[in-house]
């Protein structure tokens, strides 16, 4: 018995350790990359950090807790225009939107904008979507559609606050390296951490049979409400983020087509896993940026490429298609690389 609890110690200690050097690589990794490469390539790396703090917020509620959402359109949208409009120049509010005068003083530091834009993203998905959670199967996805439907009908009405569909414009660039892929290792611990602790143990049972975790004692209803809580919020600040790196934001910003390419993300990387979201928003985002020219056409190689606007969707469900031949589960299925597996 002893020696089984030392070995455990042992092993706990050394990951540990693994872990702390393998994060100071890390940041020293992401200082040579934030001075060396160019804009293109760096934007690059920031929405990748961004695809990867969404697709692991998802994965909270569609992955572990089995609740399939398809409303983390519309959370992205609310935690987009919270920060926007409290970290946007007076003078554009001012001269472009009638808002309280408290609203139109605001210039609120960007790590409050961001936590604040986390809670609105909150509130939003909890006001919209709690009553739902009656629902079951098909009946609550189309529920959760809702949410990107009403979000962007707010947004296109409510033109004093919002500017409507034109959307608001001059947001500061607070968005850096450093914020986005520090956010994604504390969520990244605070998942495994959650993982290893009775919340985890009981959201993983959800999402395995609802019925059968009910049946020992687990209240269904509260640790669906605490997965959607805390992916709302994460989600929420993933649209805060995304906002201060393009610098603009209107209602059709995080569109279905927004929704689906992070779903994308969720499922070619593996559901139920950490390393599985990282590796599904490098290689979607990838495809994105190595595709776009094609749609805008190109001379490749002597030959002239047309136009052909949509084709990176096309070539995008053409890939999913055949890693969902090949690989039904994922990439990674469940499974975790060594450092991150919560066994």
């Amino acid at each position: 018995m002893k020696l089984t609890e030392n070995h455990s110690d042992n092993f706990f200690k050394n990951r540990k350790k693994y872990t702390l050097v393998i994060l100071f690589i890390f940041f020293i990794l992401l200082f040579i990359l934030s001075n060396s490469l160019s804009g293109y390539y760096y934007r690059i790396l920031l929405l990748f950090g961004i695809n990867v703090i969404l697709t692991l917020s998802l994965n909270i509620t569609n992955g572990y807790a089995n609740i399939f959402s398809l409303g983390h359109g519309g959370l992205m949208l609310a935690g987009g225009y919270t920060t926007a409009l409290l970290t946007l120049p007076v003078e554009f509010k001012a001269n472009t939107l009638s808002l309280p005068l408290w609203l139109e003083q605001a210039q609120v530091p960007f790590i409050f904008s961001i936590i604040l834009a986390g809670i609105v993203a909150m509130i939003v998905g909890l006001t919209i979507l709690l009553p739902a959670f009656r629902l079951k199967g098909h009946y609550f996805i189309l529920a959760s559609l809702g949410i990107n439907i009403i979000m962007i009908n707010i947004a296109e009405n409510v033109r004093p606050i919002t500017n409507g569909a034109t959307g608001l414009r001059g947001a500061p660039p607070y968005t850096n390296i450093w914020w986005i892929f520090g956010i994604a290792i504390f969520l990244i611990y605070l998942i495994w951490t959650l993982l290893t602790a009775r919340f985890g143990r009981a959201i993983k049972a959800i999402g395995k049979d609802q019925g059968l975790a009910e049946a020992m004692g687990v209240n269904s209803a509260k640790y669906k409400a605490y997965a959607f809580m805390i992916s709302s919020f994460f989600t929420g600040v993933g649209g805060a983020l995304w906002t201060h790196l393009i610098l603009t934001i209107s209602p059709s910003s995080f569109d279905l087509l927004v929704v689906f390419q992070i779903i994308m993300m969720l499922v070619i990387g593996g559901v139920s896993s950490i390393s599985g979201s990282i590796l599904g928003a490098a290689i979607i985002t990838a495809i994105l940026e190595i595709l776009q020219p094609l749609q805008e056409g190109i001379n490749l190689f002597g030959f002239e490429i047309p136009r052909m606007f949509g084709l990176t969707q096309v070539l995008l469900a053409v890939f999913l298609i055949i890693v969902m031949i090949y690989k039904p589960d994922g990439i990674m299925g469940e499974k975790e690389i060594k450092l991150l597996s919560t066994d």
